[in-house]
């Protein structure tokens, strides 16, 4: 058994702390003979300014309010400074004290292997500095949340983010234009902004709740209610876009927490349900709820709209699988799909799709290959089984429900990549950056703390 399945199961949030009068022995030890207090490094508090700066790029990252307002270059301008702050603080390497960060530096590096064998190399190198521009997000995090308490902040910042998409989506949002009409699917944006898309806004709203949650049970106060009314507006954005991929996401992850959730959580939960769907059938426009409730067999207009989306991504996810086959190896070229298909369909004297898979595995494993496919889903297993340990057997309560809620987060980017194509960036990069950062800072309080006690504790 492993140090941390061994870990107490003790419910005290304070339990691992031990009480200083109550483990002093009773005679009086020379100084000299006193074991010395463990102290934490201070190079490690240098990281702190530079940690609060992640926490802004990480909003503007997760809420993609950047996109809305274009002379708003935050990345341009926090991205250096986090990048001055991990040489600074002698963090570069720090990501790989992880096996998370291996896999996925060693899945970038794939991608660039894959550049000059693309079918189109310009097209892929773009997508290769999309992926360079994720993976250093996944670097930030590493270097910059070093302790649980950081999580907790990290857990706030994309708490409030998912409540921003939420809030603006309702207030400022609407559907796009498409040949004269409008669709009546919620989005945020413009056609190229990444939240115009109604399924992806889908997933970051609902990747979003596990945070809003967390930040809902442990603060206090109107702080408590403020976190718990913005759950709100995001479930009524979620339902807003009609996204069946969202639909799904929800429902798994209201399962999945249900069933590891205490008992008066668990009430909550349920009560909740019940009003949020008596209110979205009332409240719901009958074209939305077509939508919802048709995945194959059309009863309506809306509802041959969604058969016949359903039937075209059964057909996308055919071809992505038939080229994954026929290019094993290097794929097709990052980002390359629809070309590469479009070629083969007119050499076949057929129609091509013109769509990319819409689902992120066998894009990878249609544009890079099955290595790119294995690189990018062994990080994806790795953030989510990881994260068992802290959930089940952490001494420190507030440290479980982190680690609940971060899982639940990351199943919902994995069932959001099963449907979308978000391989290169993305929402899915921050859950994985964060689950690696989650595990390297639970491990090490664990150890740290385990080392005072024994430190402090008298020789038997």
């Amino acid at each position: 058994m492993s140090t941390y399945q061994r870990m107490p199961t003790a419910t005290d949030e304070y339990a691992i702390y031990p009480d200083p009068v109550a483990v002093a022995p009773e005679t009086v030890t020379p100084a000299e003979e006193r074991p010395r207090p463990i102290r934490r490094s201070q190079r490690i508090e240098f990281y702190k300014p530079f940690h609060y700066v992640l926490l802004i790029y990480l909003f503007f990252y997760c809420s993609r309010i950047a996109e809305l307002v274009h002379s708003l270059h935050a990345g341009l301008v926090l991205q250096p400074i986090l990048l001055a702050g991990m040489i600074m603080t002698g963090s570069t390497k720090r990501i790989f004290r992880s096996q998370i960060g291996k896999y996925m530096t060693a899945f970038v590096m794939w991608i660039a292997i894959c550049v000059p064998l693309s079918s189109w190399r310009g097209g892929s190198f773009q997508v290769f500095i999309l992926t360079v521009q994720a993976l250093a997000l996944v670097f930030f995090m590493a270097a910059f949340i070093r302790t649980l308490d950081d999580c907790y902040r990290v857990m706030f910042v994309m708490a409030l983010a998912g409540a921003a998409i939420g809030v603006l989506s309702l207030s400022i949002g609407g559907g796009l234009h498409i040949g004269g009409t409008i669709d009546p699917r919620l989005g945020l944006g413009a056609a190229n902004d990444t939240l115009a898309d109604a399924n992806i806004m889908a997933l970051y709203l609902v990747v979003g709740l596990p945070f809003l949650w967390f930040s809902s049970i442990v603060k206090k106060g109107l702080l408590r209610f403020a976190f718990l009314l913005m759950i709100v507006p995001v479930l009524a954005a979620v339902s807003r876009t009609a996204s069946r991929m969202g639909l799904v996401a929800l429902a798994i992850a209201v399962l999945f927490f249900f069933f590891f959730a205490s008992a008066g959580q668990r009430v909550i939960i349920l009560l909740g349900g019940v009003l949020a769907l008596s209110l979205a059938v009332s409240l719901l426009p009958q074209r939305i709820m077509d939508r919802f409730t048709t995945f194959w067999h059309p009863n309506s207009a809306a509802g041959a709209e969604a058969a016949e989306s359903a039937s075209a991504r059964m057909n996308l996810l055919r071809r992505s699988i038939e080229l994954s086959f026929e290019h094993p190896f290097f794929g097709v070229g990052p980002g390359e799909f629809m070309d590469a298909e479009a070629k083969e369909a007119a050499g076949q004297g057929r129609r091509g799709v013109w769509h990319h898979t819409h689902n992120s595995f066998t894009e990878l494993s249609s544009e890079t290959g099955f290595l790119g496919l294995i690189l990018f889903a062994v990080p994806f297993f790795l953030s989510y089984r990881g994260l068992s340990r802290y959930r089940s057997h952490y001494p420190r309560r507030r440290t479980r429900q982190a680690a609940l809620c971060l899982q639940t987060a990351v199943l919902v980017s994995a069932i959001g990549a099963f449907f979308l194509s978000i391989a290169y960036s993305g929402i899915v990069y921050a859950i994985i950056g964060f689950s690696a950062a989650f595990q390297l800072a639970a491990a090490r309080e664990y150890q740290l703390t385990t080392a005072q006690t024994s430190a402090a504790s008298p020789v038997s």
